[in-house]
C-alpha cells in the first residue's frame, strides 16, 4: 500500500473508532472508506430497484376531485 500523509481531525478519528471498535488510527481510516463504499454500492442498487419497480407498475388513472 501507499503512504499518505493527512491531517486528521483527532475528535472525529476516534468517534469513528469507538463506532467501529478499531485499534489504531491505519485501521479507522480503511474500515471507514471501505463502508462508505458498501453503503453508496447499498444506495445506488436500491435506487435502481426502485426505479425499476415504480417502471413497472400500471399507469394509474387520474383523480377527479369533485367540487
Amino acid at each position: 500500500m501507499r503512504t499518505v500523509r493527512i491531517d486528521l481531525d483527532q475528535q472525529l478519528l476516534a468517534a469513528a473508532a469507538a463506532i467501529m471498535g478499531t485499534s489504531n488510527s491505519n485501521a479507522t481510516v480503511n474500515e471507514a472508506l471501505r463502508r462508505i463504499v458498501v453503503h453508496e454500492r447499498q444506495l445506488r442498487h436500491l435506487e435502481r430497484l426502485a426505479a425499476d419497480s415504480l417502471a413497472a407498475l400500471p399507469p394509474r388513472e387520474p383523480v377527479v376531485l369533485d367540487g
